[in-house]
């Protein structure tokens, strides 16, 4: 199983940060390659919720079942997807009031050996570009 993870410091709130993470349905309107997004179910503190992603040419649904723990932690695991394994997790540790450290870790293994090969070939670009995308998000939403 590969593993990929990004930190980064963003001036804001760890439950402001949090928010635009766990705003799912609003994830089409910044993330360039989901199509779109939905949230399937709430429970307590459990979310199963699907996207639609073309990523590098492939178009897929993922379906996670997200656990919440407001305002530090959100883990996602794989219900259904183009995945063998997939286990993601957000975390979010206030450094200061208007600091906060920002990580995300994701363990994954594709289903297809073919996909996995050409995946793994652009795989650590696309996460960069996944966690800045995300970055710059939370900075629009600290100046709104």
């Amino acid at each position: 199983m590969a593993i990929i993870e990004r930190t980064i410091e963003v001036e804001g709130s760890a439950e402001k940060l949090y928010e635009v993470v766990f705003d799912i349905e609003q994830y089409p309107s910044f993330l360039t390659w989901c199509d779109s997004s939905e949230i399937l179910s709430i429970e307590d503190h459990l979310v199963t919720a699907s996207l639609t992603i073309n990523i590098l040419g492939f178009k897929s649904t993922i379906t996670t079942l997200n656990k919440l723990y407001r305002p530090t932690k959100i883990e996602m695991s794989l219900q259904e997807g183009p995945f063998k394994s997939f286990k993601g997790t957000w975390l979010f540790e206030e450094i200061t009031l208007n600091k906060t450290k920002v990580s995300y870790i994701m363990e994954y293994q594709i289903a297809n050996p073919i996909t996995d090969i050409m995946v793994k070939q652009k795989l650590a670009s696309f996460i960069d570009q996944f966690f800045g995308e995300f970055v710059k998000k939370f900075k629009t939403e600290m100046i709104n």
